[in-house]
């Protein structure tokens, strides 16, 4: 078999470059009755922008990829070719060669395409990885990304924003062909995943090191059908031990490059099990806020039929959603354009919007190329539409019986009471004596209105009442029930002036905080401080400070409550959240004078339960002077995410 050869970016509409090793499990699937293939899963992607980093930003960059000759990959200039190039004569080229190894075992139900489509990123400086700490993840051993961050030498912004599920597929004939037909719904009520974990994998070989041709796979004497394209070979790297014998390879060593792919098992992740509200990880995505995404994974299960427990989810491939656009506000700058996801705001009550995706995939047999066509509503898809409007109907089919359940219920009810009534009288005259008062009451009352007397008498009434409500005698007046409303957390309700209501602002520009030492053996609060009981920098391995957040801007001053000892260690700062939660855009300002850090720094501390679990950030000494000024702003209360701003 040879390496499959892919297409550059469609000029509009989106692009699937496939693995081979997932037409392979088709394959597989067709020919062995007891393997079943199906499409389960998929992952929103921002792929960064095509740039040289800055500030140690995430991008693709081109740059980073290495020929065959051990020379630096040399852009064309068009993104969208680079991006296809690259992936086609690295990554795909990769797979063929572990396909095609002798250790390759082909019983397993598992493949490569993941780890390698995740190592292809990370080869161009597009993903960064970090080890997985316990308030991420429950197990030991997991990865995941680096933390957003901006403004601080290593810029990061995570690739992966969303996991979802394939919950509907369907098969379609269209103009002589057959199309598998593969929905992909992203609901409006989700954000974006909090914590996307991934896990290390071995590769199917017992090798550390391919070796490929200067030519990709099976590709020697052909040419690319694409004039953009080439066949040329990107590696790992150059055994240059010997100048006169360059041996190219990749590096498929599991202890020093990537190997990771994404951990679907909600039990693994910590924001999952530590809260018995959420369950799956589309639950965990209602915890996350507005994402954007320009990508998407799409994955499937392979599993025996015979022993469901036999399975394991593959990467199929990987969908941009447009053709990448150069970038009118950088040059050699390119990017794919991205769709933004909102999510329903509960506060404000702004809608979220939702995507629904339609794949309809086209197999082809051979493993030589990869066989895969794919139209986003490119023409009616009639089949899926119908199967959607047959579940509509059905659900408004069970909300009218339902409804006419209840009709039919109350019906019998009201049956029920006249049998009871009639069974009620003891004979016929009972009930003749009844309608007789009845008859005999209307009259009386078509009497009073019968002659022009009554019905003067009546005008006449009214027209009395009418002047009594003009000339004062009987109240206009509406009266309101004021008890309804009450103070507020920063406004006042002003009933004192009778008959008026005032309501006043009463927030005050900050809420001051009062300072406690915080006993770092014991993890207790002590004493206030004070300009009298003053806390001692000199101690501060022994003692931070602890204060309460309020509601809405704190400032905490400690100006004259310090000594003027040099500080022996870094100053702790902790804010308990416990009563007040933080709001986001909240600020809380800490003030100092003349204070003596000695080279060390401030810490600040927040997020209580039994003890402080997240460190909002450090000021250093060198940042400061012996006056420092600082602000926290809170910038995802969700997530405990703040940003400080130096004052002085």
């Amino acid at each position: 078999m040879a390496t499959p050869l892919v297409r550059t970016p469609q000029i509009q509409g989106g692009t699937m470059y496939a693995f081979a090793s997932g037409t392979r499990d088709l394959t597989r699937a067709f020919q062995n009755p007891d393997i079943k293939f199906e499409f389960s899963k998929y992952a929103l992607l921002d792929i960064p922008n095509f740039e040289e980093p800055v500030n140690g930003k995430n991008t693709v960059d081109f740059d980073q990829m290495l020929d065959y000759s051990n020379v630096a990959y040399s852009p064309v200039g068009n993104a969208g070719h680079d991006f296809a190039i690259t992936f086609q004569n690295y990554a795909l080229n990769l797979e063929e060669l572990i396909l095609q190894d002798d250790d390759f075992d082909s019983a397993l139900y598992g493949s490569d395409a993941e780890q390698i489509f995740f190592k292809w990123l990370h080869k161009m400086g597009a993903i960064r990885f970090k080890t997985a700490d316990s308030t991420e993840a429950t197990l030991t051993g997991l990865t995941t990304e680096e933390l957003n961050a901006t403004g601080t030498g290593t810029d990061y912004d995570r690739v992966v924003k969303y996991l979802g599920s394939i919950d509907v597929g369907n098969d379609i004939q269209y103009k002589g062909n057959a199309y598998h037909e593969v929905y992909i719904n992203v609901p409006s009520s989700i954000g974006f995943t909090p914590t996307v974990l991934f896990n290390s994998k071995t590769y199917n070989t017992t090798a550390n090191k391919i070796y490929p041709e200067a030519i990709v796979n099976g590709r020697n004497g052909q040419t690319h059908p694409d004039v953009n394209m080439d066949l040329e070979t990107l590696v790992d790297a150059v055994d240059t031990s010997d100048p006169q014998n360059l041996i190219p390879y990749y590096n498929i060593d599991v202890n020093s490059t990537p190997n990771f792919g994404i951990d679907w098992t909600a039990a693994d992740y910590h924001g999952i099990a530590s809260n018995s509200d959420i369950n799956t990880l589309q639950d965990f995505s209602k915890q996350g806020g507005d994402f954007r995404f320009n990508a998407i994974l799409v994955y499937y299960d392979l599993y025996s039929e015979s022993v469901p427990a036999n399975r394991e989810t593959n990467l199929y491939g990987v969908l941009i959603l447009d053709n990448p656009q150069d970038n009118p506000g950088a040059a050699n700058s390119s990017y794919i354009p991205e769709l933004i996801k909102y999510k329903p705001n509960e506060i404000t009550g702004l809608n979220g919007n939702a995507f629904g995706l339609k794949l309809n995939i086209k197999f082809n047999s051979s493993l030589d190329n990869v066989g895969v066509e794919v139209n986003i509503n490119d023409f009616t898809t009639f089949s899926m539409d119908l199967f959607m409007d047959t579940t509509s109907a059905l659900e408004n089919a069970g909300k009218l019986l339902s409804d006419a359940n209840a009709r039919y219920s109350r019906i019998k009810n009201r049956v029920d009471e006249l049998e009871n009534l009639v069974m009620s009288m003891d004979s016929s005259t009972e009930l003749l004596s009844r309608i007789t008062q009845l008859e005999t009451e209307f009259q009386n009352t078509s009497v009073n209105l019968a002659d022009s007397d009554s019905l003067l008498q009546l005008i006449t009434n009214a027209n009395q009442r009418i002047n009594q409500l003009i000339d004062g005698t009987i109240p206009s007046e509406v009266q309101y029930n004021v008890d309804v409303l009450f103070n507020g957390p920063g406004i006042i309700v002003d009933k004192t002036v009778p008959n008026k209501i005032k309501i006043k602002n009463d927030l005050k520009a900050y809420v001051f905080g009062k300072p406690f030492s915080w006993n770092e053996s014991t993890l207790t609060v002590s004493n206030e401080i004070t300009s009298s009981n003053q806390y001692d920098p000199g101690n501060a391995t022994g003692f931070g400070i602890w204060t309460r957040l309020k509601e809405f801007s704190n400032q905490l001053r400690l100006a004259g409550k310090t000594t003027t000892q040099a500080a022996d260690n870094n100053i702790n700062i902790y804010i308990d959240d416990k009563l007040i939660k933080w709001q986001d855009g909240q600020s809380y300002k800490v003030v100092f004078e003349a204070l003596d850090l000695n080279s060390n720094n401030i810490n600040v501390y927040t997020n209580y339960s039994d003890s402080f679990n997240t460190l909002v950030g450090s000021v250093s000494s060198a940042e400061v002077g012996s006056n420092p000024y600082f602000e926290i702003v809170c910038t995802n209360a969700a997530t405990y995410e703040f940003e400080i701003d130096v004052i002085r």
